[in-house]
């Protein structure tokens, strides 16, 4: 199951798209109303393969928090379009891919295959009585090139998981990483959504990633506080956090083991 429902901004709600597939419907029920859970059904009403994203909430499904999905296993990267095999609602998931909106506009986001009739369901968890899905919709897609990318997040979307959930889940790492998957593009006039500004699609292959702990080494060897902090705060971004938000969370403890030293 995924959860993501109730992602806290403001502004989503008032988004609106126009433009849906007319082969693929989809509606949503309660699956377990008492844990916010929804499930997402889809029907392919076409005699022909068809793959689509869905907009649900004021964005795009999985746009956030997918690098928590992929780095624990409740997703994987897309490399074909492939029917979604059904495993039962419990246990389907599915892959995620780089959307194309034209003009240098990508995001990362859940990408759906049906084969011709197929009807499919998943589970998404974060909803609430006062909280239900709006506005769904979904976007019909074309393959338009499969390969490696470098794809980035914004730590951003690590720390929002985290105090949504109450967990200290990681995103993947290293941040940004060459990815094998595919780029799909959707039909001209679709809206373009991207929650993190931080996110990054290249079709380049990633800059080398800095030798985080060789900086720290060097840093207490030389007695160079400056170097010694940079190795840190380099691992802290490859794993995801910012120093600023490890440092606010621990402070009060590094203070008392300091005060514990001297």
């Amino acid at each position: 199951m995924i959860t993501s429902g109730n992602k806290p901004i403001e502004s989503i709600n008032s988004r609106h798209v126009k433009a849906q597939s007319s082969s693929v419907t989809v509606n949503w029920t309660w699956y377990d109303e008492s844990q916010g859970i929804v499930s997402w059904n889809f029907q392919n009403n076409s005699t022909e393969q068809k793959s689509v994203i869905l907009y649900r909430s004021g964005y795009y499904f999985g746009n956030a928090y997918f690098p928590i999905y992929v780095n624990n296993g409740m997703t994987y990267w897309v490399t074909s379009l492939t029917p979604l095999v059904d495993q039962g609602v419990a246990n389907n998931t599915m892959p995620i891919g780089i959307i194309d909106f034209g003009g240098g506009n990508k995001i990362i986001a859940f990408i759906f295959t049906f084969a011709p009739r197929q009807q499919w369901s998943v589970l998404e968890g974060g909803f609430s009585s006062v909280m239900q899905p709006s506005g769904q919709a979904v976007f019909e897609l074309s393959l338009e090139k499969t390969g490696s990318f470098c794809i980035g997040y914004d730590p951003q979307q690590v720390l929002d998981w985290d105090l949504q959930t109450g967990t200290t889940m990681q995103g993947y790492s290293p941040n940004p990483n060459n990815i094998n998957t595919i780029e799909v593009t959707v039909p001209a006039g679709t809206q373009y959504i991207q929650l993190f500004p931080n996110d990054t699609v290249s079709d380049s292959p990633c800059p080398p990633q800095p030798n985080c702990l060789q900086e720290i080494e060097q840093g207490i060897e030389q007695g160079n506080i400056d170097l010694f902090l940079e190795g840190v705060m380099c691992v802290l971004e490859q794993m995801g956090y910012s120093f600023k938000t490890v440092l606010d969370k621990f402070w009060d403890k590094i203070v008392e083991e300091l005060k514990k030293s001297v």
